[in-house]
């Protein structure tokens, strides 16, 4: 019985002092301030091609102007491109293949007019400043999607992949 004794003492001596050395993978996450923030592991399930159409003297184009939203957007693996006036939007939606337009609320349906013309077809996500109750319903209708100026950049990620989902479901119906 003591031989046993002293063999569980060393063996958990040994274990104790290599327990560090024992983590598995994901162990190291755990660990307090280690953790993967969401747009760093967040990869889109549908990249995009986006325009920023962001007028300056628009309310929702500080947020959708934000660098940190044009990083993350790109990070994830959208490629963006940002424009800032009815000329240089003309020129992008002939040019490129633009999958998706992120604009103020009060260019949305112009965009849409516009974007409709244009070689691609590009959905429109309007995006919104401080709206009622009646007017965020009423452009979720419309659009299918509810953005505000305020929303984090992982409801902008989610909603563009929304939106792209359903642009690929509508090329499949129309193949089919």
């Amino acid at each position: 019985m003591r031989g046993y004794g002293s063999i569980l003492i060393a063996l958990t001596a040994v274990l104790l002092q290599n327990a560090d050395a024992a983590q598995a993978c994901g162990d190291k996450f755990l660990l307090v301030g280690r953790g993967v923030k969401f747009q760093r592991a967040y990869a889109s399930i549908y990249p995009a091609s986006i325009v920023i159409y962001a007028q300056p003297q628009r309310h929702a184009a500080k947020a959708i102007r934000d660098p940190r939203l044009q990083a993350d957007l790109k990070q994830a693996g959208h490629r963006v491109l940002l424009v800032e006036n009815d000329a240089a939007l003309t020129r992008a939606l002939e040019s490129d293949k633009v999958d998706l337009v992120l604009t103020d609320v009060a260019d949305a349906d112009r965009t849409a007019r516009q974007g409709a013309t244009s070689p691609s077809k590009p959905t429109v996500l309007p995006v919104m400043y401080e709206p009622t109750r009646e007017e965020a319903k009423a452009i979720e209708s419309r659009y299918q999607c509810r953005l505000k100026s305020s929303d984090r950049a992982d409801r902008y990620l989610v909603t563009i992949d929304d939106a792209m989902k359903a642009r690929a479901a509508q090329k499949k119906k129309k193949t089919s």
